[in-house]
């Protein structure tokens, strides 16, 4: 709540900036997690009122939830570029990967709300999620330098291991399998973009011999494990998924296609979201359709077509060689080709990560402008 305070008044602070410097004018894409944020605020005002009724303090406090998109904003009074975002998140991943690497050994109680059941039940790995998106784009990012490194075989071989870690961290300890899908198609992405070079082909090489060969040596015990699984473990398995989506369908078809908007889950007053086996964040992007209406899903397909035309825009632009626009596009294609779709703008578990591609890019949309303009 603390924090979510804080991006509010980097907000505010940047309003006021805006307003009071007249010779300074922002593009459209600025307003974007404002808009963002006032179309959940509008949504859930709406059906708290009308069409599910409850107190103002059922609804209201629980919009701090989903204030983390205002981050943006933080980044835009730093003035930060994409070098220094990219390479910070970078930095997050492999900081949060030593501590669960280190977790598995010393079991840090206060990473106790963050364990899960692991899919490789029958290893009894201790599963913990943490910051699983930064881990993920700090992977990305890490192959995005190496594919588009101009530096020396050291940095390359630092750059490897950086990416083995945080791979095998996603692989063992958090086991997203979305998060793989994810990974994979971003990883192909960056290949087909940089287009077949002498170095491409080779990592392209090494990657393909990876998976066939070392990949299923590493991880044959947790392969045989899957196999083992059955429909019964309903916690291993992927069918809430499905279950949870048929849920909430039908209460957006009771909210009459509006959205049932968000609401405190310890409210007692027609509390929709509370719900022993559901949880609407599970059903990815469809939760932008069941929980914010018509609005909310335009508002995903919007921002994301917006961030992945821009962020190609530039990495075209740089003749194919800036590493933090492409990662930033590979990173938002992934888990929108993902087989469960994800709404980075309107899911509360990943909107901070929303904000931070909408800042990158505003950065990459006024640095084309500012090009456009000189070359005028």
């Amino acid at each position: 709540m603390l924090f979510a305070a804080a991006m509010v008044i980097c907000f505010g602070i940047a309003i006021y900036k805006l307003i009071t410097q007249k010779s300074s004018r922002e593009i459209s894409t600025f307003y974007y997690p404002f808009i963002a944020f006032f179309v959940i605020f509008f949504v859930s005002f709406y059906s708290s009122a009308l069409l599910f009724p409850k107190p103002i303090g059922d609804w209201l406090p629980s919009l701090y939830i989903f204030a983390p998109i205002l981050i943006f904003y933080f980044l835009y009074l730093l003035k930060c570029n994409s070098k220094e975002i990219v390479i910070s998140l970078i930095i997050v991943a492999v900081s949060v990967s030593i501590l669960l690497v280190a977790d598995q050994q010393f079991r840090f109680p206060f990473l106790d709300q963050y364990t899960r059941r692991s899919a490789f039940f029958l290893l009894e790995v201790r599963r913990v999620v943490l910051l699983k998106n930064e881990v993920i784009f700090g992977f990305i990012a890490t192959v995005s330098l190496i594919i588009n490194n101009k530096k020396g075989v050291l940095s390359n071989k630092l750059l490897i291991g950086i990416a083995g870690t945080l791979f095998l961290v996603q692989a063992m300890i958090m086991e997203s399998r979305m998060g793989f899908l994810a990974m994979g198609v971003a990883c192909l992405t960056m290949f087909l973009l940089k287009g077949l070079t002498k170095k491409t082909l080779s990592l392209l090489t090494i990657s393909v011999v990876i998976i066939f060969t070392v990949f299923p040596m590493i991880f044959a015990k947790h392969i045989d494990s899957l196999s083992n699984m059955t429909a019964e473990d309903d916690e291993s398995n992927i069918s809430i998924r499905f279950e949870s989506t048929g849920h909430f369908y039908e209460l957006f078809k009771e909210s009459y296609g509006l959205g049932f908007g968000t609401m405190s889950r310890t409210s007692e007053s027609n509390n929709v979201l509370n719900h022993l086996h559901y949880n609407v964040v599970d059903i990815g992007a469809f939760s932008s359709l069941f929980q914010f209406g018509p609005l909310g899903l335009v508002m995903w397909i919007f921002f994301t077509i917006k961030s992945l035309m821009i962020f190609k825009r530039y990495y075209v632009k740089s003749k194919r060689t800036d590493p933090y626009s492409v990662s930033a596009f590979a990173f938002l294609l992934g888990f929108t080709l993902s087989l469960l779709p994800l709404s980075f703008y309107t899911a509360s578990w990943c909107i901070g990560m929303g904000g931070i591609l909408l800042y990158l890019t505003w950065y990459c949309e006024k640095k084309l402008q500012s090009t456009n303009n000189l070359a005028i």
